[in-house]
């Protein structure tokens, strides 16, 4: 069996409760459906202009912003992650 390597999720933002309830989300849906993924929170604005970030917070995976200037719902989270 192959090892499984892990995708990076990265939740983007300034720090504010918006963020923070996102990362919160995104995390809980990684650990409660045991998806590889790596979580961390980036609240580096240079990132954030790197990717094009126009509003946060963000969700990127692996590079590719997946959800911007709102707080997704968990279920939106778990779809878009089971497509990619």
């Amino acid at each position: 069996m192959e090892a499984t390597s892990h995708r990076k999720i990265e939740v983007l933002g300034p720090g504010c409760t918006r963020c923070k309830e996102t990362f919160r989300v995104v995390a809980h849906v990684v650990e409660t459906e045991k998806l590889p993924f790596d979580v961390e929170k980036n609240e580096s604005m240079e990132r954030m202009i790197e990717l094009g970030l126009l509003a946060t917070p963000g969700i990127a995976v692996d590079g590719k912003i997946l959800f911007s200037g709102r707080i997704p719902k968990a279920e939106e989270i778990r779809t878009a992650l089971a497509a990619l």
